[in-house]
């Protein structure tokens, strides 16, 4: 099991940094180690006296090591500024002065990096805390060397900076890890109040008990405590902090509603499904965490190149100062291999990656798309063909789509002792009362279209489901029971009800324009059709285009009918693969890859489940199923498929300011690595360079964060 930070909660690698009590707590950096037992993120009245005390001692630390910097600058100026190219100079007076800012600076910087150096040591792993344990620690060295001597280079400003700009940058990463984390958990957060169980035993319980099978009355302005469906009321519900959709939907007996989402203007009776960490805020925590602890293929390159970076900067500096000596003596090759060994730190590297996917995702994060890792975020850039779902993922089945159709005339069979067929909103109300305890998304269409003609539906009794078929139940009409029934001819095969030529007639011109007709039979006749039709969803086209704007190749890959696949396919002007088994999904995809490239499979259904694992990329609808979740890399929990899109535009732009870093990285330590062993770079220089690269690559990585999201 990996262990996560105690600051920021993401996955500790590579042993972690302890803290004062190993025992206690565990952190990813020192950064995070850092910002906790400085109460950086606590409110001022929360903090305590001895994170207060951290604090000043790393304000001062750091305010030192500038002072050390500037006085260290003056103090050649005071042999002309030239005095940094000679090698021997009498350590005077001024030099033993600058021992006073410089030592406190060092114990207070150098001490955690080389604990941390020393504990990645003895569990054999060579990490950037070694590397700059080693240029401290050399130029700490030279320096002492020279202090004993009474005259040689004073280094005690290299040493200082090179701390300082470490423990920084280790700040800000954490910072941004802590910015991050903070979004995931602000969604698992539900607020410390009661709620009133109506049943199984009616009282007032906190949130934390609430157990699976509970009814629960939620008042408006209340946060749900855990994943449910409603089973009585209606209410506005605040989804932001879950979906990043600003607009509040509204929830109706049979909708879901989700841990952490608030209920705004009406009080809800919500039946509970799932509390604790099978509620969807705890999966999407759970995803979140596996999204930072698997690195992308990039960093675990990088990973590779820091194994043989640090002893190849050994015998390198070992190499140049053998060298040197023979043809200099010794100051100059000390100077020169110090210089070594100093540009070869590579702040910038242990920023270069994690920082730019960090704001990335954290970005996507605040917009309602969770990635399940950097190395899913990277592929996208690299897709050249998305395939969509239809059902549920391009359309919908949702009113106002829902008709009531008749022929005209409508037949009336024999036995039906003269009762006239009901109105088409008697003919909802029936159809609603035994919908209404069923989840398939028929049901909840018809259902919906009942509630938004705000009808009084009753209740059904003797609910049975007929698979395949439809639903059939009990319903009282008029004061007498009814048999009801909804679904398609084998229904009507199952209640022994026989439909007059001219209802088949009909059901046949509905179907074949795309829609869905369902037969609903009253005891021992049809009484009317009720067509459910889907639509595009809302930003369908607009995310069609802009993916064929980008030169992706798209394509509908389905299920459903071909006339209804077709219909789609017509309105978006995509070509529509229909009737295709979840088996024949996968084949369509590796078919996409051959001729395209890498590519992503969008859906929402069980049957997309395997398509979303053979899919380079699999993107899921967070309303969909669960195993289709679970089987995708990036989850969309904003509706508004205009994100997707936009989640490659962000991909893109992650992957090109990823390799603009590694490129500056890279190319700056190679030249400075080449002027160092030619003997042309002055330590205080090299420092300087990789503080300016930083600062550079640090500025690059935040533009990951600064792209639009759609709006409107």
């Amino acid at each position: 099991m990996p262990t996560f930070c105690d600051h920021c909660g993401l996955p500790v690698t590579d042993g972690g940094i302890p803290g004062e009590d190993a025992a206690d707590a565990h952190y990813c950096c020192y950064g995070c180690r850092m910002l906790d037992e400085t109460g950086a993120d606590a409110a001022d009245d929360d903090a305590s006296s001895e994170q207060q005390i951290l604090l000043i001692r790393l304000f001062a630390g750091v305010l030192m090591a500038g002072f050390v910097m500037a006085f260290s600058l003056a103090i050649s100026s005071g042999y002309g500024f030239g005095a940094l190219q000679r090698l021997e100079h009498d350590v005077s007076t001024a030099h033993w002065v600058l021992l006073i800012p410089a030592v406190p600076a060092l114990l207070l910087l150098g001490g955690p990096v080389l604990r941390a150096a020393w504990r990645d040591l003895r569990d054999r792993h060579l990490s950037l805390n070694v590397l700059f344990a080693l240029g401290t620690s050399s130029a700490v060295g030279v320096s002492a060397v020279s202090y004993l001597r009474g005259t040689g280079p004073i280094y005690l400003e290299t040493a200082v900076m090179l701390l300082a700009l470490y423990t920084l940058g280790r700040y800000l990463t954490a910072r941004t890890k802590g910015r991050t984390s903070r979004v995931w958990r602000r969604l698992l957060e539900v607020p410390d109040t009661t709620y009133q169980r109506l049943a199984p035993d009616a009282g007032e319980v906190s949130g934390d008990a609430v157990r699976v099978g509970d009814r629960v009355r939620i008042r408006a302005g209340d946060v749900v405590p855990a994943d449910g469906r409603v089973v009585e009321g209606r209410s506005y519900v605040d989804a932001s902090s879950l979906t990043g959709e600003a607009r509040p939907d509204v929830a109706t007996p049979g909708a879901p509603v989700y841990a952490g989402t608030s209920v705004l203007d009406g009080a809800l009776t919500v039946a509970v499904i799932a509390v604790d960490q099978d509620r969807r805020l705890a999966q999407v925590e759970q995803m979140m965490r596996r999204a930072l602890q698997r690195p992308p293929r990039i960093a675990r390159l990088t990973d590779r190149i820091m194994r043989w970076l640090i002893p190849g900067v050994v015998v390198l500096a070992l190499g140049t100062f053998g060298a040197w000596w023979w043809m200099a003596g010794f100051a100059k090759a000390l100077y020169v291999a110090l210089s070594v060994v100093l540009i070869t730190c590579p702040c910038a590297l242990g920023i270069a990656i994690p920082l730019t996917l960090v704001q990335a995702m954290g970005h996507a994060a605040r917009q309602g798309v969770l990635l399940r890792s950097g190395r899913s975020l990277l592929t996208l850039a690299e897709v050249e063909a998305v395939a969509f779902d239809k059902t549920g993922t391009l359309s919908s089945i949702a009113a106002p789509s829902v008709r009531v159709l008749r022929p005209d005339p409508a037949p009336v069979p024999a036995g039906s002792h003269g009762r006239a067929n009901p109105t088409d909103d008697a003919v909802l109300r029936r159809a609603a009362a035994v919908e209404q305890g069923t989840r398939h998304a028929l049901a909840a269409a018809i259902v919906e279209e009942a509630d938004a003609r705000d009808l009084d539906v009753p209740a059904a009794t003797d609910l049975r489901t007929v698979a395949g078929a439809g639903v059939i139940g009990t319903v009282t009409i008029d004061g007498l029971p009814r048999r009801v029934g909804v679904g398609n001819e084998a229904l009507l095969r199952e209640m022994e009800v026989s439909a007059a030529p001219e209802w088949k007639t009909h059901h046949k011109e509905v179907t074949e324009t795309g829609a869905t007709a369902l037969y609903v039979a009253e005891d021992n006749r049809v009484v009317a059709l009720v067509a459910v039709e889907e639509r595009i969803q809302p930003h369908a086209g607009d995310a069609v285009n802009a993916l064929q704007d980008a030169g992706c190749a798209v394509q509908i890959l389905t299920g459903d009918r071909s006339s209804a696949a077709q219909r789609l396919a017509d309105a978006l002007a995509l070509d529509a693969d229909a009737t295709l088994s979840p088996g024949d999904k996968t084949d369509r995809l590796r078919s996409l890859r051959e001729a395209h490239g890498p590519v992503a499979m969008v859906g929402d259904g069980i049957n997309d489940a395997a398509a979303l694992a053979e899919a380079d990329v699999g993107v899921a609808l967070a309303e969909g199923a669960a195993v289709s979740i679970e089987a995708a890399d990036v989850t969309l929990y904003n509706p508004d498929l205009r994100l997707l899109p936009w989640l490659r535009t962000l991909a893109t732009r992650t992957r090109r300011i990823i390799h603009q870093n590694l490129a500056w990285t890279f190319g700056y330590n190679a030249i400075g690595l080449g002027l160092a062993v030619c003997g042309l770079l002055h330590p205080i220089a090299a420092v300087v360079i990789m503080t300016i690269s930083s600062l550079i690559v640090t500025a690059n990585a935040y533009r990951a964060k600064r792209l639009a999201v759609p709006q409107g």
